[in-house]
């Protein structure tokens, strides 16, 4: 599979809150990389392709969680309840992604 992303990924660990909007469901999840396009995070839940998500990012900067929205656009399992899911922004916040360059090398 060709990878035909724009973005780089940068490699992270910290944790993200996830509202599924149309399930109405909050669960809690770790990004393990991140872009100025996605996301990318271990969930103990498999979401729905094309799910709509709420996503409060906890970057450890000692700044407000991120917040920001997208939607799932892959998922597979990694693992006995253990997937690994991209979700593409919606409308990326590139202020809010340039705290997590800024402090990038703390995080891993």
């Amino acid at each position: 599979m060709d990878d035909r992303r724009v973005f780089e990924r940068i490699p992270v660990r910290f944790p993200v809150k996830l509202w599924d909007i149309h399930a109405n469901k909050i669960s809690e999840a770790e990004v393990e990389d991140i872009s100025a396009r996605g996301v990318g995070f271990t969930s103990s839940e498999d979401l729905a392709l094309g799910a709509s998500l709420g996503m409060w990012l906890e970057i450890p900067d000692n700044g407000e969680h991120l917040y920001t929205q997208g939607a799932v656009a892959w998922s597979r399992s990694v693992g006995q309840d253990k997937y690994r899911i991209g979700v593409e922004l919606v409308k990326p916040e590139l202020m809010g992604m340039s705290r997590v360059l800024r402090t990038e090398r703390n995080f891993i």
